[in-house]
C-alpha cells in the first residue's frame, strides 16, 4: 500500500494561491539576476584591473576610477 502524504503535495488552485505562487517565482527570478549580475560586475572589474595593472597603472600606484556608475 503507497504511503499518501496529500497534505504536502496537495496544490492550491484558487486564483489568489496561483498569483501568490507567481509572485514567488517572479522575486526568487529577480534577486538571482540581481546575484547574477553582481557577480559579473566583480568579475569585469577583476578582468579591468589585472589589464592595467599590465599596462603599467599599478607601478604607479594608481587606476583609473569609473565614472560611470553610481556610487556606493
Amino acid at each position: 500500500m503507497p504511503l499518501r502524504l496529500p497534505l504536502l503535495f496537495r496544490r492550491e488552485n484558487s486564483a489568489a494561491a496561483r498569483a501568490e505562487r507567481q509572485a514567488r517565482l517572479e522575486r526568487a527570478l529577480t534577486e538571482g539576476l540581481r546575484t547574477v549580475a553582481d557577480v559579473l560586475k566583480r568579475t569585469a572589474e577583476v578582468i579591468e584591473k589585472r589589464r592595467l595593472s599590465r599596462e603599467g597603472f599599478e607601478a604607479q600606484k594608481a587606476f583609473l576610477e569609473r565614472t560611470d556608475s553610481k556610487p556606493r
